[in-house]
């Protein structure tokens, strides 16, 4: 199977030397990795607290390229940002829909045996 182009899976060359190396440091790679796939708030409270710091330098940023370089951390903060609550609401929809589903199958099930409601 060949190879796609770009960085592959598990690849963390850019945390490392690229642009985000200023933005993600090792040890906040690390407590982000740790943190439970199950509930979102520390990313997203993890990722409010990154775009604001990265917002706020670049609008402080007085050479073009540091300040485009802060605008491309900032955007990369906002679409984790709007990622995380996204994949919440869409996680949340999907609860409530097998819940429902669940107790449609209950009361099914009751009515096949006679029970009152």
């Amino acid at each position: 199977m060949p190879r796609k182009p770009g960085a592959q899976p598990g690849n963390k060359n850019a945390l490392k030397h690229g642009i985000f190396s200023k933005f993600i440091t090792p040890s906040d790679d690390q407590s982000m990795l740790a943190m439970s796939d199950e509930d979102r708030k520390d990313e997203l409270s993890m990722a409010r607290v990154a775009f604001k710091e990265a917002w706020e330098a670049r609008l402080s940023s007085i050479d073009a390229k540091e300040k485009l370089s802060w605008d491309y951390a900032a955007h990369y903060w906002l679409d984790l940002i709007n990622n995380l609550k996204s994949a919440t609401i869409e996680e949340e929809q999907i609860q409530e829909e097998v819940w429902e589903s669940f107790k449609d199958a209950l009361r099914a099930a009751n009515d096949r045996q006679g029970w009152k409601r």
